[in-house]
């Protein structure tokens, strides 16, 4: 019987015996799962793979006992995979490995590695593969590095240069008890050569003929039955297969070893492969067409179209691509799908790819970079699934730090609310306050009144953050990590905005004029005031600060500072000293672009933060310097050490035996209550060692200054500094002397800041002699005695 007839006996044959035929696409391969793993007389396969071994992960096995032509000193190994588990050390194909060996194996995070073993060291290096996926992997050594690759994408490298490897002994395949593979494997190669990456690449669309320079071992897989897999390369490098239980079973196999490739308005020849366990060629029959926006299929031995399926296949077929196949934006991997049959049964479906390439295109997968940018059957294959937004993220984050005042912020977010700019999310970061929930619950009553569409008739983005209190530095960063802008805004939850200034911001930002965006400040409240900002220099920031603290800046300035507004400041200026570390820090630095009018409402209140700055600026002043030793000169860090010591210059001056004063209460209780939250801070504790200091307790110091000095890294001298000046202080003179010698010999700078002391400080130190070993040879030694 031949044509439709014979089909249709099929289908009530494999109706008797409970197989699923369909006549849909490729996707018909999952319908008939029951039939793909087949270990019988009349086991069929169809596809380009035709059949492979699947292992069960247990003990399964196969196994060249003495492999002849091993490689040496150069190796590339490859494989088609389908991983059915991630599990640790999944053997592919290996030989000796850890000894003096190599091995292709996947592991239990999901890489394939490529390891090469050096008296019993191991040097791997791995790429990303996924289960239930068919992957072409490959390990490649040339002397100098190992890399993995996956689907002809390649790795990173690991350098080993000149290894040697055992060239006698087995090559095992799935990995037997040791490290048993759990999948499906096909196409196996060896070679005692180092492939170009555009060779591996090559040969994952167009498998090997056997007789290629190199190729040591090859073992297609497609004997559909038996227990042996033979080598195709005529070295006689043949593997047994385990035996009983411990034998891997035949299947159909899914991976793409072959993928034609023609230009539209061009035509290729395809054969409709397949195998059988009995040796006998079996039999094809088409069940699925390729969109005939791509192509179409004829019969190769008479030129007769094929419109409908399902329709026997003697022969090859022919695919002609239609011409201006796959306008941009559309897949130009045209597929379809056969089986095969024996006169009484049939297989699973198979599937036929084809890379349909644009005119003037090249088919030659050896071109660097052709797969991934060329090959739309490559792209659909190792496409992933993602879940991702489908709405954009939004342009600016305004970031609203909140502590205890519920009653203004419904003010300050309806500044935001109603700006001509709509492209925003509105980030309120409650930072612990203590105002008995009055502040949390203003924050979630505008997002239910958002919720309820009370903004404009739509709901906008807004969001509320909690935390514990860290302070306004804190809170900010807080908001910042949470944001999803390219551009942020920072507002106080008392402070106002003009309605118009996020979008004369952004327009004015376009382009990468700037990355910094401020308008001038207009203070109200309880009294009025205004700061029309300055014209910028880079050269005096860290001298003046010019700017406020509602700038819309780009986020690569607080991404480019390491921890984002400095939290060690005191009373205030964490946004002065964010400004200096994000121009010291950022490539290019800050580059300010301006709106010369009052958009910037700033809240003047008798118990804010900025008058509580007011009255201790000086105190905010010095730790802001102390951040930064190595920007300042050394006088303006002395001297800020002297205002936390409560050295009084002003009555040192007149001539009185008392130089202290009293550091205010205020001072004391704010760095404590920063200590408890950041008990990291080394500038803090190095604050806390000088107001210990200016009382008296030295010893108390010393243990501040040294754990300041573990904890503020090799770049700041000052925890040394004063860790020296404390010890010669309480007679300690050749600890003090070694503290500090050996600081000068890390720093420029610290052999005259010590002779000059006591023109640049009032402190009073009793110290002896300081031995100071120079530097370099050519350097004379330096003794200083003050």
């Amino acid at each position: 019987m031949r044509g439709a007839a014979w089909w249709c006996l099929v289908v009530l044959l494999a109706t008797s015996f409970g197989l699923c035929l369909s006549e849909g696409g490729p996707g018909e391969a999952a319908a008939a799962a029951a039939s793909t793993v087949r270990d019988d007389t009349s086991f069929l396969a169809a596809g380009v793979g035709k059949t492979a071994l699947s292992f069960d992960g247990r003990n399964d096995y196969a196994l060249v006992r003495e492999f002849s032509g091993l490689p040496t000193t150069r190796i590339t190994v490859a494989a088609w995979i389908k991983v059915s588990r991630h599990k640790s050390y999944s053997r592919i194909l290996s030989h000796e490995w850890i000894g003096w060996g190599w091995n292709l194996y996947c592991d239990g995070a999901g890489l394939v590695r490529f390891g090469i073993g050096q008296n019993n060291k191991d040097f791997a290096a791995g790429r990303i593969i996924f289960k239930d996926k068919w992957h072409f992997v490959v390990g490649r050594y040339d002397g100098e590095h190992i890399q993995a690759f996956v689907d002809g994408v390649p790795g990173a490298k690991t350098s080993l240069p000149n290894a040697i490897m055992d060239d006698t002994g087995y090559l095992s395949i799935g990995g037997a008890e040791f490290d048993p593979f759990p999948g499906q494997l096909d196409e196996l190669r060896v070679y005692d050569v180092a492939l170009s990456d555009e060779e591996i690449m090559a040969s994952m669309v167009r498998p090997p003929r056997g007789d290629e320079p190199g190729l040591v071992g090859y073992y297609k897989m497609d004997e559909a039955g038996g227990e042996v897999l033979r080598d195709s390369t005529g070295r006689g490098n043949d593997a047994e297969l385990g035996k009983g239980k411990r034998r891997p079973l035949w299947v159909q196999s899914g991976a793409p070893v072959s993928i034609p490739c023609v230009v539209e308005g061009g035509s290729v020849s395809i054969d409709l492969a397949g195998a059988s366990s009995t040796g006998k060629e079996p039999t094809a029959f088409l069940t699925a067409l390729p969109a005939p926006e791509l192509g179409s299929l004829s019969r190769a031995s008479n030129g007769q179209p094929i419109e409908t399926v399902p329709v026997e296949v003697l022969g090859g077929l022919t695919f002609a691509a239609a011409p201006g196949a796959a306008p941009a934006g559309r897949s130009r991997c045209a597929t379809f799908g056969y089986r095969v049959h024996d006169g009484r049964t049939s297989s699973a479906a198979g599937v036929v790819s084809v890379n349909v390439m644009g005119i003037g295109e090249s088919c030659d997968a050896s071109v660097s970079g052709w797969v991934e940018s060329k090959s739309s059957c490559w792209r659909e294959r190792t496409g992933m699934e993602h879940v991702r937004p489908r709405a954009t993220p939004p342009a600016v984050s305004v970031v609203v730090p909140l502590y205890n005042q519920a009653d203004l912020l419904e003010e300050t977010v309806m500044t935001i609310v109603n700006q001509t700019f709509e492209d925003w999310e509105l980030v309120i970061v409650n930072d612990g306050s203590t105002d008995n929930g009055a502040s949390v619950a203003a924050a979630r009553g505008i997002m239910a009144r958002n919720a309820a569409g009370d903004f404009g008739g739509s709901e906008r983005r807004i969001r509320l953050v909690e935390k514990q209190n860290g302070g306004l530095a804190d809170a900010r960063n807080a908001g910042i990590h949470a944001a999803a802008g390219e551009w942020i805004f920072p507002l106080d939850s008392d402070d106002l905005i003009g309605p118009d200034f996020l979008e004369r911001g952004i327009a004015m930002a376009s382009g990468g004029a700037c990355n910094l965006v401020i308008a001038d400040l207009k203070g109200f409240g309880a009294w009025e005031y205004a700061w029309h900002v300055p014209e910028y220099s880079a050269r005096d920031l860290k001298y003046s600060n010019m700017f406020h603290c509602s700038a819309l800046f780009h986020k690569s300035l607080w991404q480019a500072v390491p921890r984002g507004y400095p939290i060690e400041t005191l009373f205030g200026y964490e946004d002065w000293a964010f400004w200096i570390f994000a121009e010291e820090m950022l490539e290019g630095g800050i580059r300010p672009c301006y709106i010369h009018e009052e958009l910037f409402r700033y809240r003047i209140r008798p118990d804010s933060m900025h008058q509580s700055l007011l009255k201790n600026q000086e105190y905010s002043i010095a730790s802001l310097r102390m951040l930064h030793p190595n920007l300042f000169p050394s006088e303006l860090i002395v001297s800020a050490h002297d205002k936390f010591l409560g050295i009084n210059s002003e009555v040192w001056a007149a001539g009185t035996k008392e130089v202290r004063a009293k550091v205010p209460v205020k001072v004391f209780s704010t760095v404590d209550d920063k200590i408890n939250k950041f008990p990291w801070s080394g500038p803090l504790r190095t604050i806390r060692g000088l107001l210990l200091e200016g009382t008296g307790d030295l010893e108390a110091a010393m243990e501040e200054y040294e754990l300041a000095g573990l904890l503020s890294g090799p770049q700041d001298w000052q925890p040394r500094w004063r860790l020296g000046l404390v010890q010669q202080r309480l007679g300690l003179h050749d600890h003090g002397n070694a503290t500090l010698s050996a600081l000068h010999r890390d720093f420029d700078g610290i052999a005259h800041l010590y002779r000059n002391l006591a023109s640049l400080s009032e402190q009073r130190v009793l110290r002896g002699p300081l031995h100071v070993r120079a530097a370099r040879a050519a350097e004379p030694a330096e003794k200083d005695e003050l």
